[in-house]
């Protein structure tokens, strides 16, 4: 098990004793962190952060703001990092937030009006990506619908390397709740293609420890179909050259991922033989 440790000395061990917790796993955030705590102000009654040993100013930036409990642990994935601090988190409803994203003005009151009077058990709302500074509302990253509101023992985040989701109980009372969730996803084209190669090799490494091999000639479909789907179905296109880089480097993902996970199965197989 990886070092669980509290910076601040907090116990990990709680009940719910506040109405609403925000729970952010961050790692070098502090581009992103300050939009995000701002537009918190007001709706959280605590800010759980738990940090994966950011290098950059994220630490000084979270503990200045005065809800903010920080936390830090070493990463494994990213479903075990929002578990984590899940667990920390002192309210009856948890809101998990990436650090790169904002409430919108409007969420922020639709939240503020359900806050202590809930109807539903777990809430939906839509995230619209911001990316490289402009709202995308075509393409195959639009409509995106995301489960992040929930009572805190009626869902888990599950344990995937990449692309972890919500696990909610099947009884759990659900609500589409109005109002938007800004995404600032990429702040520039090589910011896209690093990252890209990070979930690539990822998806890669869950699938060889499923025993999965390379198939090039179905990944190859895959990128063409997403393709197809983003610029041409989903009218990617309108977003000018923005459609193009959503398109062309979301397909590109399938072949990297096969490129990394042939790369690790010969590394496998001829291991013994350097030995």
């Amino acid at each position: 098990m990886p070092a669980e440790t509290s910076a601040l000395g907090y116990e990990t061990d709680v009940r719910p004793s506040l109405e609403l917790s925000v729970v952010i796993i961050t790692y070098n955030e502090q581009e992103c962190l300050p939009r995000t705590l701002e537009a918190l102000n007001g709706v959280a009654d605590e800010i759980i952060i738990v940090d994966s040993g950011s290098t950059d100013a994220t630490q000084q930036i979270a503990c200045a703001h005065p809800l903010v409990r920080w936390f830090q642990r070493s990463f494994d994935t990213y479903g075990q990092q929002k578990n984590f601090g899940n667990k920390q988190a002192r309210g009856r409803y948890i809101f998990s937030l990436d650090a790169d994203e904002v409430l919108s003005p409007q969420l922020r009151d639709i939240i503020l009006r359900e806050k202590g009077k809930w109807s539903a058990d777990a809430y939906a709302l839509l995230r619209i990506p911001i990316y490289i500074g402009t709202e995308i509302r075509c393409s195959d990253w639009y409509p995106d619908i995301q489960w992040r509101l929930f009572r805190r023992d009626v869902a888990r985040w599950s344990n995937d390397l990449v692309h972890e989701h919500l696990i909610i109980e099947s009884d759990a009372r659900r609500k589409r709740l109005d109002g938007e969730l800004l995404h600032y996803s990429y702040l520039s084209t090589s910011d896209h293609m690093s990252r890209n190669i990070r979930y690539s090799m990822l998806g890669a490494q869950m699938r060889f420890a499923r025993g999965r091999r390379p198939l090039f000639v179905h990944a190859l479909l895959r990128a063409f179909l997403r393709f197809l789907k983003s610029f041409v179905f989903k009218r990617g296109y309108r977003a000018g050259w923005r459609g193009w880089a959503i398109a062309l480097l979301g397909a590109s993902v399938y072949l990297q991922r096969e490129i990394f996970l042939a790369e690790l199965w010969e590394h496998s197989t001829s291991a013994p033989n350097r030995a």
